[in-house]
């Protein structure tokens, strides 16, 4: 390498590491001017179009490089972050695979390999990978902060808040480390923990618009709809078109009785990209729009996936639920003896196992919401469990059921004829269906202001009557608490002729 080469790159190293990156560039072309196969120049220029986010001219300089020397570990780690990026994640681990085979040691490419695996939903292995960057380099902060996010999306929260902490005892000023601890933590419904988290990382990072958007959850959850309103509008001054705070914003605005409003804030999220079903759906709760004949799927699929984690103690210790309890108590009357097989349609997280079990020799759990199943899959009750739409399940399944149950399922369904219909075809003669609804006391169903669909007792007996069910029980019960007052539910039990 000669001299003015030597003293090129040292200056242009400097002021790349120093985030000069306009200046940077310009030494490194200059090296280039002097030997076009230069590779430092090379590859390092391609650092900075990825820098920028110009992946194709930084595949176009690490490919030139790598004419030059194959056999460099920073080169192909680089590569590999720059098709991660392009979201191909086969190849990016191929990159990582080989830069590990060139140096055994490289902790970021044992790091950088675990995220790919995570984008490859292969969870234990990315796992792996941090963990072997952390024997390498014990207090590498990174692998625990990226494990910690791989746990998230496992969602073992109690396990990647200890990544978490740990990792704070080297990095305590980044805020990523603090929203992160904040999610976990809203996750485990530990709100007071998460506030506290989510105002460390804004105190670090005040244009965390996530961070604002997820305290106007908490706040929504916790009462306060003036502070959830608040901070919903900080995080839109920091990002105009984020779509879920302007979502939160019409869900709070609803809750305060602003109709108008709410119904303005839904149309701006769908503007900004959240699924118009959902939209639709939301503006006919406000008596906007007619409703649908039932709930868009990744409406209910979202309401739970983030509910799933304090479901149960929400609905047990909040909101006093009682319809398993009550379903139970009916069954118990109709059907003493156990069966062969069960279908818990919408199992959420498994709260009608536990006196299903018994009652079934085989069991199983189908829900809409992945993060449900994760939950009921604890429990071990379960013989089967089917992420899947239950209308959609029901068209798929050929088995025979002795008993069918829908526990404060059909509350996201309107027109029932061909989901009862469906529950018909699945069932023995003789077998059993089991299940709740809100009651409506005018109109066959309709969509209530909280989003839930109502049905009326002559609605029901009507399908009874015209789809051949022996109608067993029916009763009105109180099912939940909603304000002040207890919610009452028909708990149903109906038997195929």
């Amino acid at each position: 390498m000669s001299a003015a080469i030597s003293d090129l790159l040292q200056r242009a190293v400097a002021l790349h590491q120093q985030g000069q990156l306009a200046a940077a560039e310009s030494l490194y072309a200059q090296v280039l001017q002097i030997d076009a196969r230069q590779f430092d120049a090379l590859h390092l220029i391609g650092v900075i179009a990825q820098q920028r986010g110009d992946l194709q001219s930084a595949m176009n300089f690490f490919g030139k490089a790598l004419l030059v020397d194959a056999k460099q570990s920073k080169l192909h780690c680089n590569l590999g972050a720059c098709l991660h990026q392009m979201q191909r994640h086969q190849e990016a681990l191929s990159c990582y695979d080989l830069a590990l085979q060139l140096q055994a040691d490289y902790v970021l490419a044992w790091i950088n390999r675990g995220n790919v695996l995570r984008s490859l939903e292969r969870f234990e292995e990315a796992i792996r990978s941090y963990e072997k960057a952390m024997e390498l380099q014990i207090d590498e902060a990174e692998a625990y902060y990226q494990r910690g996010l791989t746990l998230q999306t496992m969602g073992l929260h109690e396990d990647a808040l200890l990544d978490f902490e740990d990792g704070l005892r080297w990095r305590v000023q980044e805020a990523r480390w603090y929203f992160a601890r904040g999610y976990s933590f809203q996750q485990l419904g530990q709100t007071a923990n998460a506030r506290q988290a989510y105002l460390s990382c804004l105190r670090l990072d005040p244009l965390q618009a996530q961070a604002h958007c997820n305290l106007a959850i908490i706040e929504k959850h916790a009462g306060d709809f003036e502070q959830a309103l608040r901070h919903c509008d900080d995080a839109l001054a920091i990002q105009d078109k984020f779509a879920n705070a302007h979502l939160q914003r019409g869900h709070i605005l609803k809750l305060m009785h602003k109709q108008a409003e709410a119904g303005a804030a839904f149309r701006r999220a769908a503007e900004c990209g959240i699924d118009g079903a959902q939209i639709e759906f939301l503006l006919a709760g406000l008596g906007e729009h007619a409703a649908p004949e039932s709930a868009p799927t990744s409406y209910v699929r979202d309401l739970f996936d983030q509910y799933a984690t304090h479901f149960d103690q929400h609905l047990q210790q909040q909101l006093h639920y009682q319809i398993p309890q009550l379903l139970q108590q009916a069954l118990s009357r109709h059907s003493p003896q156990q069966v062969e097989r069960s279908l818990d349609l919408g199992c959420g997280t498994g709260l009608c196992a536990q006196f299903l079990r018994p009652l079934s020799k085989r069991l199983t759990g189908v829900d809409i919401s992945a993060a449900m199943l994760e939950r009921a899959s604890q429990l071990a009750l379960y013989d089967h469990l089917v992420c899947d739409e239950i209308q959609h399940f029901l068209r798929q399944d050929d088995t025979s059921y002795d008993l069918i149950l829908m526990a404060d399922v059909l509350v996201y369904f309107g027109n029932l004829l061909s989901l009862f219909d469906a529950c018909s075809q699945h069932l023995k003669p003789g077998a059993l269906l089991a299940f709740s609804v809100e009651q409506s006391d005018a109109q066959e169903y309709y969509l209530q202001n909280s989003q839930r669909y109502a049905h009326s007792l002559a609605y029901l007996n009507r399908i009874a009557a015209t789809q051949g069910w022996d109608v067993r029980e029916m009763r009105l019960a109180d099912s939940r608490r909603e304000g002040d007052q207890m919610l009452q539910s028909l708990i149903c039990v109906w038997q195929k002729k």
